[in-house]
């Protein structure tokens, strides 16, 4: 991949968009119209290519999101507008439109930080006193969420629970998702959330990652939280905080 490589998107011979690589590695679209799937098949295409070249295994293998038990954009754009800078240092920050009761929140540090990712869920939910629930795949393997409720770890599941090493059997046994709990923050059905937020001693007694984190964002009600930060701004009702 080379500064100025071009994909192009096309239906009957009519170009729709086109996404260009910048220097910096940074992706310029360019849209007939405002249209999220000619965006999306460009940046995976972009993506794709990196991957075949060798140059974006570590950016792609993780990437999460939050997200927030509110209507509310306007307040979650405000409260990302405060917060982000404190928590860490990034140049932007997406914020969806609602989708089924959430708002989720979508950060270039997060997608490659897990750790960066819990902190800002904890720390949007505390200072919202929302539910918040940050979902994620860590290092292309395994499927990591937590759940908050002001600011309190409430439930946390992670697919492959001694995944980074032995824990004693007690700590193993609270990575393994409570239906119950989640149940009552969400109103998934438990049933559901218990068939999906399975664990195993590896990952590769279970489906793949990102299919995974796909089946239990399904179960639990939330949506979008396969998308990445350079996908998701340019999802339609979707907003960027630029941060200074």
């Amino acid at each position: 991949m080379r500064d100025g490589d071009t994909f192009t998107a096309e239906e009957g011979g009519a170009v729709l968009g086109s996404a260009r690589v910048a220097p910096g590695g940074g992706v310029v679209l360019e849209l007939g119209e405002a249209r999220e799937g000619v965006a999306l098949a460009l940046l995976r295409a972009v993506a794709s290519a990196r991957a075949d070249a060798g140059e974006a295994e570590e950016r792609s293998s993780s990437h999460g999101s939050v997200h927030l038990q509110t209507d509310d954009q306007s307040a979650v754009v405000q409260l990302v507008s405060r917060l982000v800078p404190r928590v860490f240092r990034s140049a932007g920050t997406v914020v969806s439109a609602p989708r089924n009761g959430w708002i989720a929140v979508y950060d270039e540090v997060i997608d490659r930080d897990p750790h960066q990712l819990a902190r800002l869920g904890r720390e949007l939910s505390n200072a919202s006193g929302l539910v918040a629930f940050t979902m994620g795949v860590e290092e292309g393997k395994v499927v990591h969420y937590i759940a908050f409720e002001r600011g309190r770890t409430l439930d946390e599941y992670l697919s492959v629970p001694e995944f980074r090493g032995p824990l004693p059997p007690g700590d193993a046994i609270a990575l393994r998702s409570n239906p119950t709990v989640v149940a009552r923050l969400t109103g998934a059905q438990p049933g559901g959330i218990r068939s999906v937020a399975r664990t195993a001693a590896s990952p590769d007694e279970l489906p793949p990652a990102d299919l995974l984190l796909r089946e239990l964002s399904l179960a639990i009600g939330l949506e979008g939280t396969h998308l990445r930060f350079d996908e998701a701004r340019y999802v339609p009702g979707a907003v960027v905080v630029e941060h200074e």
